[in-house]
C-alpha cells in the first residue's frame, strides 16, 4: 500500500508564492549620523499649524468669576477676553519643587468658560498635536488652541528664543542678555542643530572654531557656555540675523558658508 501523502496543487502553489514573498523582503536598519562641515542633522517635525491672529489684548483675569462659569475653583495665571491659562485646585499634583510641568487652557464661549486642554509648560503651542491633551479623549486638536497672537500673550514658551521662529512671537532681548550671565550646572550632549547654552559635543567645538577664526572667541574646546552664547549672539548682530545666542540653521549656514 502506497501511504505517502499526496499534495494538493493549490497547496504547492501558495506555498511557492509565500517562498518568493519571503525571498523579497528585506530590513533596514537606521543609523544616525554625525554632522560634518559640510552638513548638519536635521529634525523632522510635524508641519506648523497656527491659528490667525485675533486682535486680543491681555487683561487682568477674573479668577472668580471664571471658577464660577467653570464650576470649580481655577487659579489663573494670564488671561485675554476669551481665554485664560491656569489649574484648578486638583491639579496640583502635577507640580513639583520646581512648578507645575502642564497647565490648563481656558476659553469663554457661549457665555461660559470651560477648559479647552491640558498642555506641557515647556514646549511651545503650535506643538499642541504632541504636548496637548484632552484627558479621556486624546490629543488636543488645532481648534482647542488659542489664535496665534493669544497664544504669545499667555504661553511663556511660544516666546523662547528658541522657539520665536516657530511660533512667530516676539522675545525680550533683554532677558536673552541677561541669561548670558548664569553659568551652566552641567553640559548635555548634543549633535544637531539648534545647539545653546549648555550643550556640548563634536558640533559645538566645530562651531567655536569657526569663531575663534573669525575673533569672536579666543579658546576652543566642546561646551557652549556663556562665552559662546555672547560670541553667537555678537555674530548674529554683526550678520543681521534673528539675535538669540541660539546656534540655528540660518546662523550656521553664515558661519560656515
Amino acid at each position: 500500500m502506497n501511504t505517502s501523502r499526496r499534495v494538493h496543487p493549490i497547496q504547492c502553489a501558495l506555498a511557492l508564492l509565500l517562498l518568493l514573498v519571503a525571498g523579497c523582503v528585506t530590513t533596514t536598519s537606521s543609523t544616525p549620523t554625525t554632522p560634518d562641515s559640510s552638513s548638519t542633522a536635521t529634525t523632522t517635525t510635524t508641519p506648523m499649524q497656527l491659528v490667525p491672529a485675533s486682535g486680543e489684548k491681555e487683561v487682568p483675569c477674573d479668577a472668580k468669576a471664571i471658577s464660577a462659569s467653570y464650576g470649580e475653583k481655577v487659579k489663573v495665571e494670564k488671561c485675554t477676553e476669551t481665554w485664560a491659562v491656569g489649574d484648578t485646585d486638583r491639579d496640583s499634583w502635577n507640580c513639583e519643587d520646581e512648578g507645575c510641568r502642564q497647565t490648563r487652557l481656558y476659553r469663554f464661549a457661549n457665555n461660559k468658560w470651560s477648559d479647552t486642554a491640558i498642555c506641557l509648560r515647556e514646549l511651545p503651542l503650535t506643538r499642541y498635536a504632541s504636548s496637548c491633551f484632552v484627558p479621556n479623549v486624546g490629543l488636543a486638536t488645532i481648534d482647542l488652541i488659542p489664535p496665534q497672537d493669544v497664544a504669545c500673550i499667555l504661553w511663556p514658551a511660544n516666546s523662547q528664543p528658541k522657539y520665536v521662529k516657530e511660533t512667530q512671537c516676539v522675545f525680550d532681548e533683554s532677558e536673552v542678555l541677561k541669561s548670558f550671565e548664569t553659568k551652566c550646572e552641567g553640559f548635555f550632549e548634543k549633535t544637531t542643530l539648534p545647539l545653546e547654552k549648555c550643550h556640548q559635543g563634536a558640533l559645538v567645538q566645530q562651531a567655536l572654531v569657526k569663531l575663534q577664526e573669525l575673533k569672536y572667541v579666543r579658546n576652543v574646546d566642546i561646551y557652549f557656555g556663556p562665552e559662546m552664547a555672547r560670541a553667537v549672539f555678537e555674530f548674529q548682530t554683526d550678520n543681521n540675523l534673528l539675535r538669540t545666542g541660539i546656534l540655528d540653521d540660518e546662523t550656521w549656514k553664515v558661519l560656515n558658508p
